[in-house]
């Protein structure tokens, strides 16, 4: 069993509708508060907002990832953000480096649910109750069941942790180039993957590479389609915003 619903009242808010894309950066692609996402598939478009669950995993990762671990690398990333929508440099790279592979973990993990294991072999020991496990979930800590084993969310938290860690080094080495658009809008894919690109809101654009001659430039209309075909490329199963 992986997906695990939420007792009834939840009485220790743990985070039910989890996002693998932040919010924050979605809703610079509204207008009117609505969302335009296009099929890859078919190419067929819906209006939805941010809180759709095709931005979203069931609950496949732990609170301690979600508000220990992404909300630290998100209020970075955003603070980077609000500083290129404000004509200002970016001053911390590791800072949208971090947030680039977050979004490509939470990405895979909300597709991917990971089954309970063992984190005991064979441990003696009973399980707890449903509330109380969400208690210890609360705190950042991982509940024990009966046999040793733990729930799929924590061996998700456990995973996304260890990658990381161990994929920081790959991004060291790179720097990010600010992309503007004065006239045609940016779209942005559901996931860029491993591809070092990310519209961050329908006008900027981020480009990482190791050898930056620009830290900022200014893209022409066939400049920006060009990007935008990219990351039409670049998406798993849909992109959003109008260009």
């Amino acid at each position: 069993m992986s997906f695990e619903q939420t007792s009834e009242n939840n009485p220790y808010n743990i985070t039910k509708r989890q996002h693998y894309h932040m919010q924050a950066i979605l809703k610079k692609f509204a207008v009117s508060d609505q969302i335009q996402i296009t099929s890859k598939s078919d190419k067929q478009s819906r209006f939805t907002d941010s809180m759709d669950q095709c931005f979203m995993g069931r609950r496949a990762w732990s609170e301690e990832c979600e508000t220990h671990i992404s909300h630290p690398i998100e209020r970075r990333f955003l603070a980077q953000v609000r500083r290129i929508e404000n004509s200002e440099s970016i001053c911390d790279h590791k800072a949208i480096s971090e947030y680039h592979l977050l979004w490509y973990l939470r990405y895979h993990f909300s597709k991917n649910e990971v089954e309970d294991c063992d984190l005991f072999k064979n441990l003696e020991c009973g399980s707890l109750g449903r509330e109380v496990e969400e208690l210890v979930e609360s705190w950042g800590k991982v509940p024990v069941r009966s046999g040793g084993k733990i729930a799929g969310r924590f061996k998700a938290t456990i995973d996304i942790k260890k990658l990381l860690i161990s994929n920081e080094h790959v991004y060291k080495k790179y720097k990010w180039q600010v992309v503007k658009s004065s006239l045609r809008n940016f779209i942005s894919a559901d996931c860029y993957g491993e591809t070092l690109t990310m519209a961050v809101t329908p006008k900027i654009f981020l480009i990482g590479g190791e050898n930056i001659n620009e830290a900022v430039c200014l893209a022409t209309n066939d400049e920006v389609k060009e990007l935008n075909e990219k990351t039409i490329k670049c998406a798993r199963e849909f992109y959003f915003g109008i260009d």
